[in-house]
C-alpha cells in the first residue's frame, strides 16, 4: 500500500472512531440514596441495553443534594437527570432546576400505566396544577418498630397506641433495664428528622402548619400553644434520658447510632421509612443468622385523632439545561420500569400503583403495611399552598433545636414558627 493509500485508510479509519464516539450521547445521573452499588448496577445495565447512551453515575449526600443542585442549574451545570425527595420538586421547578416534562411526556409516555398511575403527583406541580416538573420514583411512609424483648422486660404488653402512652413506656424500659424507650434524631441541620416528628403528631391530633382556609386560601392550623406542647413533649425525652445519647447532634433517621442501637438490642423503639426497617431486620439477621427476629412494626402513636405519617418518597426531575432531554427521558423510563424495581432497586418501593401490586409487604412489616394503607397522607396544603415545603421545614428544624437545647423556651420556639408560616403564606 502506498503513502497515499495508507494515509486516506488511516484517515477513513480516524473519521469512523469519530463518529462512533459521536453517536455516544454522554448524560449524569445523581443519586442520594445509600443503595447506590445496587443502582450503580441498574444503570450499567441501562447502559449495556442503550450503546448510543453513556450515563455517568454520582453519588451525593441527601443534606447536599438540592442545595448543590441549585448552585449548578443557575450557572448551567448539574447532573441531567437528578435524584429529589418529594417535597423538593415543585420548589426547584419554579426556581427553574427541573424541566417541564409535560411534552416528554405526551410524546413519550411514562410509567408501566401512565402518569395516573403514579401516587404523589400534587408534589410534582407548578402552582398552575398543570405543569409538571418530575416523576415521582419510589415510594415510603414511616411506622414505629419496637423491640419486644425491651417491652417484655419492662412489662408493656401491648405497643403504644398514644403519643402518651409511647412516653410512659420509654419510661418503664428505662426504669427495668437502664436503656433509652425511643430514639430520634433530635438535631436541626440537614433533613431533621423532627420536622416528620412534630408534623405526625400535629396531624394526629388534627392540627397541621397548613390548611385550606375555606375561601380559596391557606392559613395556620395549630397555635402557638398547641405547638409549644409538641416541642416539650419531645423535650422531656432528652430532660429525662429517654432517647439515645447524642440526639442532638444527629439530623437523621437513618443516623448509625440509632440503626446500631436497635441492631444490637440497646434502644426500645424507632420511627423509620420502610427502607429503614428493611435495612435494620436484614443487618439483624446477619448478625443473628437462625435466630427469631426480636422486632414487631405498629402504626405510630397518635393523639385526639388517628395515627398519621406523610406519603413519602423519592423523585427524578430532569435538569432544564440539559442538552439531551431526550436521552435523559430514557433514562427516567429505565429507572421508573418494574425490571429496574426487581432487580436493582430492591431496598425501595415503586411510586406506580400498578407495581406496588407486584411488591406486597412480608408478614414481618405489618405495622408499614396498615400505616401506609390506613395513615398516610399526602402534605395536601403544603404542597398547594404558597409556602415552601422546604423552607417551613428549616425553620420547624431551627426552632425545634433552639428549644431543646435551652436557647429559648418553647413559646418562644413555637411562635416563631408560627409567625414564619403565617408570613409565608
Amino acid at each position: 500500500m502506498n503513502r497515499r493509500s495508507l494515509a486516506a485508510t488511516l484517515a477513513a479509519f480516524t473519521g469512523l472512531v469519530a463518529g462512533t464516539a459521536a453517536a455516544e450521547t454522554e448524560i449524569t445521573f445523581r443519586y442520594i440514596q445509600f443503595n447506590a452499588d445496587e443502582v450503580a448496577a441498574g444503570i450499567e445495565e441501562f447502559n449495556r441495553q442503550n450503546p448510543d447512551i453513556n450515563v455517568i453515575f454520582e453519588r451525593i449526600a441527601m443534606q447536599d443534594a438540592r442545595d448543590q443542585l441549585i448552585r449548578e442549574t443557575a450557572i448551567g451545570e448539574g447532573p441531567d437527570v437528578a435524584h429529589l425527595n418529594f417535597v423538593w420538586v415543585k420548589d426547584l421547578g419554579v426556581s427553574g432546576s427541573c424541566l417541564a416534562l409535560n411534552e416528554l411526556i405526551e410524546t413519550h409516555g411514562v410509567g408501566s400505566a401512565g402518569w395516573d398511575d403514579f401516587l404523589a403527583t400534587d408534589l410534582t406541580l407548578a402552582e398552575d396544577g398543570e405543569t409538571i416538573y418530575g416523576v415521582p420514583f419510589a415510594t415510603d411512609t414511616w411506622a414505629m418498630v419496637y423491640n419486644t424483648e425491651l417491652l417484655a422486660a419492662a412489662g408493656v404488653d401491648a405497643v403504644p397506641a398514644t403519643w402518651d402512652e409511647l412516653l410512659e413506656a420509654s419510661r418503664q424500659i428505662k426504669a427495668a433495664t437502664g436503656k433509652p424507650g425511643f430514639g430520634f434524631a433530635s438535631g436541626s441541620s440537614g433533613n431533621a428528622e423532627i420536622w416528620f416528628l412534630a408534623n405526625f403528631f400535629m396531624w394526629s391530633n388534627g392540627q397541621a402548619l397548613v390548611v385550606e382556609d375555606g375561601q380559596g386560601g391557606y392559613e395556620v392550623g395549630i397555635t402557638a400553644e398547641e405547638l409549644a406542647a409538641i416541642i416539650d413533649y419531645y423535650r422531656t425525652y432528652l430532660d429525662e434520658e429517654l432517647t439515645i445519647a447524642g440526639s442532638l447532634g444527629i439530623s437523621t433517621d437513618n443516623d448509625p447510632a440509632l440503626i446500631e442501637a436497635m441492631t444490637s438490642g440497646e434502644l426500645g423503639a424507632i420511627v423509620t421509612p420502610i427502607f429503614g426497617a428493611v435495612r435494620l431486620f436484614d443487618d439483624w439477621r446477619e448478625r443473628n443468622p437462625g435466630e427469631e427476629l426480636p422486632f414487631t412494626t405498629a402504626m405510630t402513636p397518635h393523639g385526639s385523632g388517628t395515627p398519621a405519617t406523610h406519603l413519602g418518597g423519592q423523585s427524578l426531575c430532569v435538569n432544564a439545561g440539559t442538552e439531551h432531554p431526550e436521552e435523559a427521558w430514557k433514562l427516567v423510563q429505565w429507572l421508573t420500569s418494574w425490571e429496574f424495581f426487581e432487580k436493582y432497586n430492591t431496598l425501595f418501593y415503586p411510586a406506580q400503583q400498578s407495581l406496588l401490586l407486584k411488591r406486597p409487604f412480608p408478614a414481618e412489616m405489618e405495622g408499614f403495611q396498615k400505616q401506609f394503607t390506613e395513615g398516610a397522607r399526602s402534605w395536601g396544603p403544603y404542597a398547594r399552598g404558597p409556602a415552601a415545603i422546604a423552607a417551613m421545614w428549616n425553620q420547624t428544624a431551627r426552632s425545634f433545636g433552639s428549644a431543646l437545647i435551652g436557647e429559648q423556651t418553647s413559646m418562644q420556639a413555637a411562635e416563631e414558627i408560627v409567625a414564619f408560616v403565617q408570613d409565608q403564606l
